[in-house]
């Protein structure tokens, strides 16, 4: 009974020590993953004007997805089902659109640079309608700071938390608000 005890003791102690050791590795890992970016708050802060700008032009083109690569807008992105449910289903002509870009942060993670925000964008209808949607972008920036001088620097991805997770398409949603809207 005590060799059972005092090895259930010893396996304890073993096992606790190796979770703190794990825990420990763990913690350190992730501290080196996320580390300070060589992109600054000022570049970041231009990057996302710059595809704000983009999208701004795209919604009063009345053509959300046609810089895809520029606007880091998709199909998926509550901004362009809003503009295309109130332009195409409520026949609503957009007058304005503004965003406000605020807590950007930037950061570096697995040997790539990121751009974080929160944005505001916010849709002026002719009828009256405003209506806005708030939500974090994150943007990886694949550029040194001595490309970023230039007009050479490259987004590639990007990621928001405003994106629809169904894998529903725009022409099933739209019609899918027009039932609801005509009800």
């Amino acid at each position: 009974m005590k060799k059972t005890i005092l090895l259930s003791l010893s396996l304890g102690v073993l096992l606790s020590s190796g979770f703190l050791i794990s825990n420990a590795i763990a913690t350190s890992n992730i501290s080196q993953e996320k580390s300070e970016s060589s992109i600054s708050k000022e570049q970041a802060l231009t990057f996302f004007t710059k595809v704000l700008e983009q999208q701004k032009a795209d919604f009063l083109n009345n053509t959300p997805l046609a810089h895809t690569n520029q606007s880091r807008l998709s199909s998926r992105d509550e901004a362009v089902l809003i503009f295309l449910s109130s332009t195409k289903v409520d026949k609503q002509k957009l007058h304005s659109f503004s965003y406000k870009i605020s807590n950007v942060k930037v950061y570096s993670e697995n040997q790539r640079n990121y751009a974080e925000a929160y944005v505001t964008r916010t849709f002026s209808f002719g009828s009256g309608l405003e209506t806005g949607l708030g939500d974090t972008l994150v943007l990886e920036i694949q550029s040194s700071p001595d490309d970023l001088k230039g007009p050479s620097h490259t987004i590639s991805s990007s990621k928001s938390t405003s994106e629809v997770n169904e894998k529903v398409s725009v022409d099933e949603f739209l019609e899918k608000y027009e039932a609801e809207a005509t009800k």
